[in-house]
């Protein structure tokens, strides 16, 4: 089985109009909707005004504001240091995702996955965190990241995808133990924010190996403006070129 998810629903409007673009005509699964995105409110009318979707929760710690009026650092690889000399304290990120949850729910918008922005959520102890939610919010499926190293990317890409599986290993089998539902591959890392044909083909090989297993599609589609591209120069992210290829 197959899931194609359109990350960052939330981010600005024009993310926005790409992603619903594509769940109306259903070239994508479902998305992950940002409770700190700028466009929050406008994501959460489109979403409602196109009817039930499959709308997950894109837990955000770095990049945006958070709702909680926590100070968390901008950067993940200051965040990801932070955290580990245990400058970064837990109940404070169980205070943020829960405000997160608790924005998304109170808009109408009933989640039903759960991923996060640069995969913090697979860190040891925030995955404690995101289970534990999972269960309170009645919220089913969790993403992992397991994507096959044969991907073509950057060795220093490949080596954060190393490290993002053997915590995705370690959480899967929490997530199982916890009664709650997971992805058994991902695509999307290796060039998040630039998919390609090859990514494409990847997922088409292992759905023809592995035909019983749930294969997620990470994707980031949206329609470009210069404000976009601009605030977020730093990501490097191809939005338009993503939709061009997820709408054919």
């Amino acid at each position: 089985m197959l899931r194609i998810i359109a990350d960052d629903l939330g981010l600005t409007k024009s993310v926005n109009d790409g992603i619903i673009f594509l769940l109306k005509n259903r070239k994508v699964s479902g998305a992950s909707l940002m409770a700190n995105g700028e466009a929050f409110e406008d994501a959460v009318f489109k979403c409602t005004e196109v009817g039930p979707l499959n709308i997950g929760a894109h837990l955000v710690l770095v990049e945006e504001n958070s709702v909680s009026g926590m100070k968390f650092p901008k950067n993940h690889r200051t965040f990801f240091i932070k955290y580990v000399l245990g400058l970064i304290k837990l109940p404070d990120i169980e205070r943020e995702f829960s405000g997160q949850l608790d924005k998304i729910t109170r808009a109408g918008i009933k989640p039903v996955f759960i991923n996060s922005h640069q995969h913090l959520h697979l860190l040891p102890g925030i995955m404690d965190i995101t289970i534990s939610l999972a269960k309170i919010y009645r919220i089913p499926y969790i993403r992992i990241v397991k994507e096959p190293l044969g991907s073509k990317g950057s060795l220093f890409r490949k080596a954060q995808l190393i490290f993002l599986k053997f915590l995705s290993l370690m959480a899967k089998n929490k997530i199982k133990r916890a009664g709650l539902k997971c992805n058994d591959f991902f695509v999307g890392f290796i060039n998040a924010g630039n998919l390609g044909l090859n990514d494409l083909n990847l997922v088409k090989k292992l759905q023809n190996k592995s035909p019983d297993k749930l294969i997620e599609l990470g994707c980031h589609p949206g329609f470009e403006n210069a404000e976009l591209a601009d605030k977020y120069r730093h990501w490097r992210y191809n939005w338009r070129k993503e939709l061009e290829i997820l709408r054919k």
